[in-house]
């Protein structure tokens, strides 16, 4: 039999005093509110940056490659497209899709404003899904040549709606204007990509820019696993160049870092009080038990004996609060997620609700690590039990 367990369970059903069942239930309450915030912080961690990195990368792919030039415009420099190549490409296990593209910068004209913008071509390779979670109105494929898909915040500012037509201006052709119709509306909530992108027919855009329906400005990767970009770029012609999202867009990956250092600071403060908390609550039962500690010690246990005592009813403290913690967090986490009870700026937040990911992985890393940093931290006060004297502790109460 395990003695300090059994001693510890009996403590466990047994408490004396009203206090020491309030201070237990306090241990209990700190460390279901310090673990189930840490676990509500990482949903929501993830979830902005798993919302945040769907929108773009499902506007600009997890790679894009183009032509090595000197040209740092936006219009893009033409290039071969190479079938064999693309074959080799898709075959990769790392490799959901690949598509490619013509961009060209272009003028927009309302009835009452205009705006500069760049004209994304795009072709039957983009699947049908793929930007449907940020479309507003309308649909995300275009039927027509001249049909686009623009976004909320420049439909706003042009004053344009759904089917209505605007006057399009390429700027390598400006004394051509061409009518062009709204069949889809998007919104990403970035707004570097919301002001300015506008997705067109690449047919369309290649016919208007006179390239031959073999020339595109660029592939983009997308991808359904880590791929290292080295496997990729060996594969690539001498005059191509490939680009990481990390690279097209280093600002955003600086917030979302930002991001991680705030958590981490957050988190560990969370953590070192829930610790100190549980701390506290075994010294205030030791204090209660000091006669029970002095009988133990004069019918022969071993201070390492009644120091496990009080560490598994730290441990069993511990183990009720990670159960609360869990429960608390799940609960949150769900209705957040189906109801989006809290709204967010979509302006400054990229989005218009706290976004939620559910992550198993994570919560059992934090279940574990919560489990080992408490149950080394509740070794600090059992050792007050080596300076309590037998013959003291067994008239401690009178």
């Amino acid at each position: 039999m395990n003695f300090p367990l059994f001693i510890a369970r009996r403590i466990r059903s047994t408490q004396d005093t009203s206090f020491s069942k309030t201070v237990t239930y306090v241990g209990i309450g700190t460390i279901a509110l310090g673990a189930g915030i840490v676990l509500i912080a990482f949903s929501i961690l993830f979830g902005f940056k798993h919302a945040i990195l769907n929108k773009m990368l499902n506007f600009s792919g997890d790679m894009r490659i183009s032509q090595i030039s000197e040209n740092h415009s936006l219009a893009e420099t033409p290039m071969a497209r190479n079938i064999a190549w693309e074959k080799l490409i898709r075959k990769h296990p790392g490799v959901d899709h690949l598509q490619a593209h013509v961009q060209k910068p272009a003028i927009l004209v309302g009835k009452e404003s205009m705006s500069g913008v760049v004209i994304k071509g795009i072709g039957s390779d983009m699947p049908a899904n793929q930007i449907n979670e940020n479309m507003l109105e309308g649909s995300s494929q275009l039927k027509h040549p001249q049909d686009i898909i623009l976004s909320k915040s420049l439909s706003k500012q042009l004053k344009v709606k759904l089917h209505q037509s605007l006057i399009l201006y390429f700027l390598s052709q400006p004394e051509r204007p061409r009518k062009v119709t709204v069949s889809g509306i998007y919104e990403t909530g970035l707004e570097e990509m919301d002001k300015l992108m506008v997705l067109g027919d690449r047919a369309w855009v290649q016919k208007m820019s006179q390239w031959t329906a073999d020339s595109i400005g660029t592939y983009e990767i997308h991808l359904k696993s880590k791929v290292d970009p080295n496997q990729i770029l060996k594969s690539l012609a001498p005059e191509w160049k490939l680009e990481t999202s990390e690279e097209i867009y280093p600002a955003l990956y600086d917030w979302m870092k930002m991001l991680d250092r705030n958590i981490v600071i957050f988190i560990s403060l969370l953590m070192l009080v829930a610790c100190f908390n549980l701390i506290a609550t075994l010294w205030v039962l030791i204090m209660e038990r000091i006669p029970m500690i002095g009988l133990l010690t004069a019918v022969g246990a071993s201070n390492r004996q009644i120091r496990r005592i009080f560490w598994w009813n730290g441990f069993f403290i511990l183990l009720r609060g990670l159960a609360l913690a869990n429960l608390f967090a799940a609960g949150f986490c769900y209705v957040q997620d189906t109801y989006k009870l809290i709204p967010l700026d979509p302006e400054n937040y990229y989005m218009s609700a706290v976004p939620i990911q559910w992550d198993a992985t994570t919560w059992l890393i934090v279940n574990l690590g919560t489990m080992v940093l408490v149950s080394l931290m509740i070794y600090i006060p059992t050792q007050l039990i080596q300076k309590i004297d037998p013959k003291d502790a067994i008239s401690y109460k009178n």
